[in-house]
């Protein structure tokens, strides 16, 4: 279950750096703005994410059981809360030069 809960947290992550600025879906923000709700659980926020995307990835490859699948989305949940963490720390410590 661990491995599988890794697997769709990083999978959701590398979704979600694909809409950063100079990424190949950028354009997303143009289709759905980075406003209100709707953009968070699509692009804007892999803790918002990972359900949506997560029960997909679940059903699709590793449809065990439904207890099984809540428990790895969980935890996939939660390990996305500390990338999100880590990220925040980097953007903080890591600020861009201003020139």
């Amino acid at each position: 279950m661990i491995q599988h809960a890794f697997i769709i947290a990083l999978i959701v992550l590398f979704i979600h750096a694909c809409s950063w600025k100079g990424m190949i879906f950028d354009g997303i923000k143009k289709i759905i703005e980075p406003k209100g709700m709707l953009y968070k659980p699509i692009y804007g926020c892999p803790i918002c994410m990972t359900p949506y995307y997560g029960a997909i990835i679940y059903l699709l490859f590793f449809n065990t059981s439904f207890v099984d699948g809540l428990l790895t989305v969980a935890t996939a949940s939660g390990l996305s809360v500390i990338s999100v963490i880590l990220i925040d720390i980097k953007d903080g410590i890591c600020k861009p030069n201003a020139e």
